[in-house]
């Protein structure tokens, strides 16, 4: 019993730590703090302890802290749901995921800054986070045995909406791709209306930047409209309370996440909206996930039953 306490609080300490290297890397993008440090990593400024203290520095340096204790935190909780959790059959790929994808992502910030990169390459960093912190709350639901809990067992997931959570993952993605590529090109605020794009601009006139922003808007609006009809479908189709509650709210955080993206222009990229709005697409993001690995194991068990 004392050890399960034990698992759990390093589990909710890795979840909330792995949140804070998430939106902490957003907030190195989003304040232009990359380069705070200089060219020197590990190291800033070339030193252990820099001297010229800006607030660059003061926000690159925080994050670089916090996740090297992410790293020994969550390589704990590694070891523990190895060791210990390995009657769920996902356990051990999820524990391969969550180390594989850590290094990438630290690989990604360092070379961030010892090499210059294009945003093609830049914008990678954040999907490659995203996917580290859902998979150590997929850990994290395991050791809490949310699936008992709640019977997920008992889900029959149909073929056509396995197919819809395996394209929303893909998709998901490829949207937040975009989202990170309008801030490492600087297109924030090359349309400061929305949401259409510039008053009385002819699209014809439109500049790179401002078709990347316009084409991220249109891609997060398919986004809402899916995971909105997605709702919808559930609840006409489905009786499982879990799976329309659980759905329910995914289409609140998506929808969230929708207006802090409509206030990030309004308010002219105000720092805490814009770090809001990269914490409500990692919370749905990672449940997604969760959806994904239901609709796995539904898939598994139709086939071991045919």
């Amino acid at each position: 019993m004392k050890n399960q306490i034990l698992h759990k609080i390093i589990a909710i300490v890795s979840l909330f730590t792995m949140l804070f290297v998430l939106i902490g890397g957003a907030l190195v993008t989003k304040t232009g703090s990359g380069l705070g440090c200089g060219r020197s990593w590990p190291l800033c400024d070339g030193q252990l302890i820099p001297s010229n203290i800006t607030p660059e520095l003061i926000i690159e340096l925080s994050h670089r802290l916090v996740t090297g204790v992410a790293i020994i935190i969550v390589g704990i909780l590694a070891i523990v749901a190895w060791r210990h959790y390995q009657h769920v059959k996902e356990t051990k790929f999820l524990v391969i995921m969550t180390i594989l994808f850590f290094i990438i992502q630290s690989l990604l910030g360092a070379g961030a800054v010892l090499i210059e990169q294009t945003s093609l390459i830049k914008a990678l960093h954040f999907g490659v986070s995203l996917i580290s912190f859902a998979t150590v709350f997929l850990l994290t639901l395991i050791i809490f045995n949310i699936d008992k809990h709640f019977n997920t067992d008992q889900i029959n997931i149909t073929k056509t909406l396995r197919t819809n959570f395996y394209g929303l993952f893909v998709y998901t993605l490829i949207v937040v791709y975009s989202g990170a590529l309008v801030r490492h090109k600087s297109a924030s605020l090359v349309c400061l209306e929305w949401p259409h794009c510039n008053e009385g601009q002819a699209i014809s006139t439109f500049s790179v930047e401002q078709w990347i922003q316009m084409g991220h808007r249109l891609m997060a609006g398919l986004l809402f409209i899916w995971v909105v009809g997605l709702l919808i479908y559930l609840f006409k189709n489905y009786k499982s309370n879990f799976l329309k509650q659980g759905w329910f709210l995914a289409t609140v955080l998506i929808t969230i996440q929708v207006v802090l993206g409509a206030l990030v222009i309004f308010t002219l990229r105000n720092v805490n909206i814009a770090l809001m709005h990269a914490l409500f697409i990692s919370l749905f993001f990672a449940l997604l996930c969760y959806f994904v690995l239901l609709a796995y194991r539904s898939n598994n068990k139709n086939n071991n039953e045919q």
